[in-house]
Formats: structure tokens, C-alpha cells, sequence
């Protein structure tokens, strides 16, 4: 199967794992209000809960201001939840990784209710995931295995079956990450304010210095952080001032061949390891995770009106 015939699984499978955080998230939030745990603490442990460190965090995340990394970093030292080591690394608690683990599964704890789809099916489910899983693990570099191999786990062969499969996909999409990564960073090196800026304004996202600010806000970077950032992107030939609209940017042909060089690249490491699976079991499981997107819906839509945890 050629890797174009691919693209249609990631976007079945984000359409799931979007839909898994809208029923967990919000009870996720709720526990770490109750408990007066950082909610930080709960989004950083995609990037690893054994040691922090802003060379670490941007293995995964070279998008966000390290500064914003630093501030955290010293809030949750004061607290506790994490030791600062020799190497200008933090040491993650034992009370911080207990505090994390606590609230995901209040969060899985309003899947655990899912009964929409036979158990020999989603049995499948995860057989096939963890199928993917293990040939991604064992799969030759590129890409670098980094999310993958350090982003924490709370579900194991215990947990419901669903749960199971909400932790595979959040292990593949790790792997896209890394994938990503390993296909975008020659571009753009240590400067992923740069690659940002390119993304958002290919897509129409933000096409200014002040857009990107307001929209990207969580980024942590400011105004003028993205004026240089822009700039540099059109002293390199991946934009251009928009013709038509004052104060806006487009892409160049350069820009946009290179997004999608990067593109085809990371799909050629994301779905390399796929074959382990037979086309029939790639059908099998496209078909599966089909339902399982339906009936999540439904069952979000059920579970709406009771109340959190």
C-alpha cells in the first residue's frame, strides 16, 4: 500500500483522540482542582515525568518560549513536585508522578462506562494498536524515538479496554510528533519559532506578527518575538508580503514545496513500521476505529448531562 493510501488513518485516529480528551479533560481539570495539582504537571507529562529540563521539553516542543518552560519550573520546585539536579535538570517527585497518575484516571474513569462496541472488538482494537505500538518501538531511526519512548503511561493489560486504546493512540501520536520532528527540524534547526510562523501562515491562521501573538498566545512568545521570527522567514524565502491585503504574509513557492517535502516525509516515517499489519488487518482496523469514532460521540453525548466526577 503506498503511503498516500495511509493519510486517511491519522486523520480517523486524531478525530478519536480529540474525541477521548472532550470527555476526559474535563474531569482531568476538575481532580487537579480538587487535589490543587498544577494542571502543567498533567499537559508536561506528554513530554516525560522522570526528569525536566528545557533541552528535554523541546526534543518534543520546540515551539513554546523555553522562558515559559523556566517559570514552571521554578513554581513546581517551590512546591515540591519536582528537585533541581547538577546538570540543569529537575528530578520529577514520586508525589508529582502519584499526583499525575491520579487525574488522568479520574479522567479514563468516565470511559470506563463505554459499552457501545462488543469486547471482542475493541479486544481487536488494541491488538492491532499494540501491534503498531511494539513495530514503532523496534522500527530503525529515523525517526528519533523521543516522544514515544518517554511520554507517560498510566494504562496498562489491567485497565478497561478502552483505555488501553486512548493510551495506544496517545503512543502513536507521539510517534507522528517524533516522526514530525525528525522530517521539520533540519528546516528549521533550533529556531521552531521560525517553522511556527511558516505553518501559521500557509494556513491562514495568523498572517501577521500581532495575529500570531493574540491566536498562539500559549506559545509564550510576544508580538515582536514574531516580527523577527517573520522576518527571518522572508530573508530565507519561505515568505512574502501579501500583495493584496496591507500587512499580511503569504507563502512563497519555496515555503510551501518545503511544508510539503515535510509533510510527505513525516508520513514516510509515520507509517513505515505499519507493515506488520496485513492489508486485511489494515481494514480491518480502519473499520473498527470507524465505529468506535461513531459510538464515542454518541456515548459523549450520553454521558453530557451527568455530572463530573
Amino acid at each position: 500500500m503506498e503511503v498516500e493510501a495511509f493519510s486517511k488513518y491519522w486523520t480517523l485516529m486524531y478525530s478519536i483522540v480529540r474525541e477521548f480528551w472532550e470527555i476526559t479533560e474535563p474531569h482531568i481539570e476538575d481532580a487537579a482542582v480538587r487535589n490543587d495539582i498544577p494542571i502543567e504537571l498533567y499537559y508536561y507529562s506528554e513530554l516525560g515525568l522522570k526528569f525536566f529540563s528545557v533541552d528535554d521539553f523541546q526534543k518534543r516542543d520546540p515551539f513554546t518560549n523555553p522562558e515559559h518552560f523556566e517559570k514552571a519550573f521554578a513554581r513546581f520546585d517551590v512546591k515540591g513536585w519536582i528537585f533541581p539536579l547538577p546538570d540543569e535538570r529537575y528530578q520529577v517527585s514520586r508525589k508529582a508522578q502519584d499526583a499525575v497518575r491520579t487525574i488522568i484516571q479520574a479522567g479514563d474513569s468516565k470511559l470506563a462506562g463505554f459499552d457501545s462496541m462488543p469486547e471482542r472488538e475493541l479486544k481487536q482494537v488494541v491488538n492491532l494498536l499494540k501491534q503498531l505500538w511494539t513495530a514503532n518501538l523496534e522500527a530503525p531511526e529515523p525517526p528519533e524515538k523521543w516522544a514515544i519512548a518517554n511520554r507517560f503511561r498510566v494504562a496498562d493489560e489491567s485497565s478497561p479496554l478502552i483505555v488501553q486504546i486512548r493510551e495506544f493512540l496517545m503512543d502513536l501520536f507521539a510517534y507522528r510528533d517524533d516522526s514530525h520532528l525528525s522530517a521539520a527540524r533540519p528546516h528549521f534547526g533550533g529556531a521552531g519559532i521560525v517553522w511556527d510562523v511558516l505553518g501559521a501562515i500557509a494556513n491562514g491562521t495568523a498572517v501577521n506578527a500581532g495575529q500570531m501573538a493574540e491566536r498562539m498566545s500559549l506559545r509564550g512568545y510576544e508580538e515582536s518575538d514574531y516580527e523577527i521570527a517573520i522576518q527571518a522567514t522572508v530573508e530565507i524565502g519561505w515568505v512574502e508580503a501579501a500583495a493584496d491585503t496591507p500587512g499580511a504574509y503569504c507563502p512563497t513557492a519555496k515555503g510551501r514545496e518545503i511544508r510539503e517535502q515535510v509533510e510527505r516525509l513525516t508520513d514516510e516515517y509515520f507509517y513505515r513500521p505499519w507493515s506488520v499489519l496485513t492489508d486485511e488487518e489494515l481494514d480491518e482496523l480502519y473499520s473498527l476505529l470507524s465505529n468506535l469514532h461513531e459510538h464515542l460521540i454518541v456515548f459523549k453525548k450520553r454521558i453530557s448531562g451527568v455530572g463530573r466526577l
